[in-house]
């Protein structure tokens, strides 16, 4: 009964990515599926496929999404068949490949047709740096890999003490979401907690899931440091989107800057790789 409350809090809060409970794994949405070796995989989150083949796991991918960006390591993954769009998989290709289990992505899924024909599926999502090597355990049981999670996972967890007591930056931090309007990323998202990772002290209005950076709030908090990812693609696009940007420190001191959103909103075991080239970047 205990075991039976507790779950329902998870599903309820939805406050967690991947989790085991007795000997299922339950999903981001609260799907189970049986904790057991999977062999045929049809992939829809492209941080899974990253790790997954750092496991040395990529034969158990039969099919991912369609994607325009490069996926981890390119040259294999760009020969892969695709299944369909994240938001829409497609349920007729997914079958196609007759797979074991079906990795959706958060924006979408076909749970309810792939139950019909008695196929699993989970959602998978990695939202911070725990989630990442937590997530990355319960996939190295999904594809008999616990031995290689495990060691990638305390690889992973050195490096991060090691960025932790070693890269250190100052100053207050915006990082934008996009230019056009000016809005920022909430605070308990991956791009906050990885500068913060670096002692940034990342700045957030308040209001909304997407906050919008007023021109009154820019020059209230005066960040020493502004950055842009996902929908910013230059530093043109920042300082024509912020008002006032003339009269911040980061603007006087150059220290306007782009990630590629591909390298840090991706949630694979590359992102703590990223944490040091963005540290590299900014110190400059």
């Amino acid at each position: 009964m205990k075991r039976l409350i507790l779950l329902f809090l998870m599903l309820s809060l939805k406050i967690f990515s991947l989790d085991i409970v007795d000997n299922y794994v339950v999903g981001e949405k609260g799907e189970k599926i049986l904790l057991k070796e999977y062999k045929r995989i049809v992939i829809y989150n492209f941080g899974a496929i990253e790790i997954l083949y750092k496991l040395g796991a990529d034969k158990n991918i039969v099919a991912i999404a369609n994607h325009s960006k490069k996926i981890w390591p390119q040259e294999k993954t760009q020969k892969l068949p695709l299944a369909g769009s994240i938001s829409k998989p497609s349920l007729e290709k997914i079958l196609s490949f007759n797979p074991d289990l079906v990795i959706f992505n958060v924006m979408g899924n076909e749970k309810s047709g792939l139950e019909k024909f008695n196929i699993p599926s989970i959602t998978f999502s990695n939202k911070n740096l725990d989630d990442i090597l937590k997530n990355t355990l319960i996939l190295g049981k999904l594809v008999n890999r616990e031995k290689e999670s495990k060691e990638l996972v305390e690889e992973l967890n050195n490096k991060l003490k090691y960025i932790r007591e070693n890269f250190k930056l100052q100053g207050k931090a915006v990082i934008l979401y996009s230019d056009s309007p000016p809005t920022s990323f909430e605070k308990n998202s991956l791009p906050v907690e990885i500068l913060e990772t670096l002692g940034l002290d990342v700045i957030v209005p308040k209001v909304g899931k997407k906050p919008i950076i007023s021109s009154e709030y820019i020059l209230r908090e005066n960040p020493k440091y502004i950055i842009g990812t996902r929908g910013v693609k230059d530093i043109d696009g920042i300082k024509n989107g912020l008002q006032l940007i003339e009269e911040t420190d980061a603007y006087k001191n150059k220290n306007i800057y782009v990630i590629d959103s591909s390298e840090i909103l991706r949630a694979s075991h590359r992102v703590f790789d990223e944490i040091e080239k963005i540290y590299e970047e900014l110190k400059k």
